[in-house]
């Protein structure tokens, strides 16, 4: 039996997925607004760690008053985001389609022309599962690398959602030969890449302090030959959202594998980088980036 809080926190997931699809797409985005402004007033220790976190990035560029106006908008757009992500399912592959503005040619371009796929490679800004359910509806057959949520209840309702758009799942608690055989069988494999990777990673600069930074994205591409797409989904309105990307990152097959994995995740951090010094409000500064005391050489 489940336990008592992970019903409760079904139960109000459940409550408004359904007041999100009664709404039309301007009011349900004015609702996911205000749920982000309420939990930024009474979420005291995620708050302090978004403004602490804005401090140490940006801080030689904003003043207090401006670190709390974007903290504020931070929680705004994940509460935005909760919200539209419960609306996905309805709106299904067109109406997905229809909210994104990309240059599919560009983002997509030779990915299945050799028989190999393609990771898109990108973050939790802006509307991120949007950004992977348009992926998974105008693009080739596509999986996402997901972590299993703590609630399994919540987490079902997550991977129904991302099933009616056709995409595949890819637990990381599980075995990744999966991602092998999709690479390349001409797929596509989505990875949310941009949170502190414990364990053995590479440490490299991230808004000029030492971050952590998931080493695997690169492996898997350099044993594949299958390139990297750093893009991520900028939200412009309730009804308008755009693909912001980079030029495909391909393996430099150097014979230093090491050498090749600082080159293409130095590429991806730093297009991340600029995109959230660009539109700060848009990242999900919420959780702790910087754990690492000493950058590694």
């Amino acid at each position: 039996m489940a336990p008592v809080s992970d019903v409760l926190e079904y139960l109000g997931l459940r409550l408004i997925w359904l007041i999100a699809n009664l709404l039309s797409g301007r009011t349900a985005d004015r609702l996911g607004a205000r749920l982000g402004r309420i939990v930024h007033a009474i979420y005291g220790s995620r708050r302090k760690i978004t403004e602490q976190n804005l401090q140490m990035a940006l801080g030689d560029e904003l003043d207090r008053d401006e670190i709390g106006s974007i903290s504020r908008e931070v929680f705004e757009n994940i509460g935005r985001t909760l919200v539209e992500t419960c609306r996905l399912k309805r709106l299904g592959r067109e109406g997905v389609i229809n909210l994104v503005e990309a240059d599919s040619g560009q983002i997509f371009e030779g990915i299945g022309a050799d028989g190999k796929g393609a990771l898109m490679l990108t973050a939790h800004f802006g509307n991120w599962e949007l950004l992977g359910r348009w992926l998974a509806s105008a693009g080739p057959p596509t999986s996402f690398i997901v972590a299993t949520q703590h609630n399994n209840l919540v987490d079902g309702v997550i991977e129904d959602s991302r099933a009616s758009f056709g995409a595949g799942v890819i637990h990381t608690d599980r075995s990744l030969k999966a991602v092998f055989k999709k690479l390349r069988n001409g797929e596509v494999v989505v990875i949310v890449a941009d949170q502190h990777a414990p364990g053995e990673n590479y440490v490299r600069n991230f808004f000029g302090r030492p971050a952590s930074v998931a080493r695997g994205p690169a492996l898997f591409s350099i044993r594949t030959g299958c390139p990297i797409v750093p893009l991520v989904l900028l939200r412009e309105r309730y009804d308008r959202h755009v693909v912001l990307s980079d030029e495909h990152i391909y393996p430099p097959n150097s014979g230093d594998e090491d050498a090749d994995v600082e080159y293409i995740m130095n590429r991806y951090t730093k297009f991340l980088e600029n995109v959230i010094r660009q539109y700060p409000a848009q990242w999900m500064w919420t959780h702790r980036r910087w754990k690492v005391d000493q950058p590694r050489n």
